[in-house]
């Protein structure tokens, strides 16, 4: 979906600038970056300031295989420990800014790679001078540029003040933003996209984890799926999770559903609600920290939306939502529109028409909440 807004990805010669003022899960993306790019039998370079060569081609093994032929390292680590590099290109004098700047010039000159990674620019923001810095910043920029490639600079900011940063960010095409949080024991973390052209795209703070083999991917840790009594959300779950859970009693959900699905890099972890007045108490239980709704409403039964609404005003008004107008393919259904109408929902409400038993329309509806999460819509 983010694709789709950037025309299809970071356009090429993009300068990418992944930024945190504090460590965060930055590199993950940078590295799947990179070995996405050897994947399609371009060639990458990285410029490590902080592994051994060695040790970075190990840790991107995480990810699964790729050709590794395709990545060229510039060691700009062995100088520090003082040791001789195996690399063909290397940096043998660190403590000057000039020098280093050189061998990545010449890698970019020499391989012209697709992509570049420069991990991490706050290792030379912290021993040079910031003008100086920021000339070799726009060198390097220059240079990939001349090369077609899509070059990016992983940076924490420790010193610079906002002025400053402000001029960093005015070199990039793109800037990541990075965050990490802790909630109940777990760590959560969250980027978002700012295009810097006028006009440009802006994201949200999107969710996302790591997993080995596949790298970085969208994650939203909850989901509702909520409405009234009869209108179809334990369908709802079933039709979006390839395994999913029911607590049942009398033939009813009393509990929940819980689900797990995964459909165009998106995960999400989903849990449908029970819609009795008389369990709105796990309904607000869950209802905490839930990323979007996806509230299901029986298109036949134009007496519940009522309870629909009051269910949306328990949720909050900050709470994205898309309404499945479930059943649609039964006599006396409402089309979208009209269900929007009867509910009195704000303008650019999304409503789709679905029929859970046959899984129609509630992908759909997952993607749009999506996009609304991230921000993209």
């Amino acid at each position: 979906m983010l694709d789709d807004r950037l025309g299809g990805g970071f356009p090429r010669t993009s300068t990418l600038l992944l930024f945190s003022d504090k460590p965060t899960e930055k590199r993950v993306f940078a590295e799947n970056f990179v070995v996405e790019g050897a994947r399609h039998q371009e060639t990458v370079l990285y410029v490590d300031f902080y592994r051994m060569p060695s040790l970075a081609r190990a840790e991107l093994s995480r990810f699964g295989r790729f050709p590794q032929d395709r990545l060229v390292f510039v060691d700009a680590i062995s100088a520090q420990l003082m040791v001789e590099s195996a690399e063909a290109y290397h940096v043998d004098r660190i403590d000057s800014l000039a020098d280093t700047v050189d061998v990545i010039v010449r890698a970019i000159q020499e391989e012209r790679p697709s992509r570049v990674v420069i991990d991490s620019m706050e290792f030379l923001s912290d021993r040079f001078p910031r003008d100086a810095l920021l000339d070799q910043w726009r060198r390097i920029i220059a240079e990939a540029k001349a090369a077609g490639s899509v070059v990016c600079f992983l940076f924490i900011n420790w010193t610079y003040q906002e002025r400053d940063l402000g001029a960093i960010r005015a070199l990039s095409d793109f800037v990541l933003e990075f965050q990490s949080s802790m909630r109940g024991g777990i760590v959560r973390n969250s980027m978002r996209i700012s295009q810097m052209a006028e006009g440009g795209v802006r994201t949200n703070w999107i969710p996302y984890t790591f997993k080995d083999l596949i790298g970085v991917t969208v994650y939203f840790p909850r989901l509702m799926v909520t409405g009234p009594f009869n209108a179809g959300k334990s369908t709802v779950v079933k039709a979006l999770c390839e395994k999913s859970v029911s607590i049942d009693r009398m033939g009813t959900t009393v509990a929940f559903d819980y689900g797990n699905v995964n459909i165009t890099g998106i995960e999400a972890e989903i849990f449908g609600t029970p819609g009795q007045e008389r369990f709105e108490f796990i309904f607000q239980i869950f209802a905490r920290e839930v990323s979007g709704v996806l509230l299901v409403v029986d298109a036949t039964r134009p007496e519940d939306f009522e309870r629909a609404k009051h269910m949306l005003a328990l949720i909050g008004p900050h709470i994205p939502y898309v309404v499945l107008a479930n059943k649609s393919d039964l006599p006396g259904a409402l089309k979208p529109e009209a269900v929007a109408g009867q509910m009195d929902l704000p303008d650019g409400t999304p409503v789709v028409a679905t029929v859970a038993t046959e899984s129609k329309g509630v992908r759909d509806a997952l993607l749009i909440l999506a996009e609304m999460i991230i921000g993209v819509r």
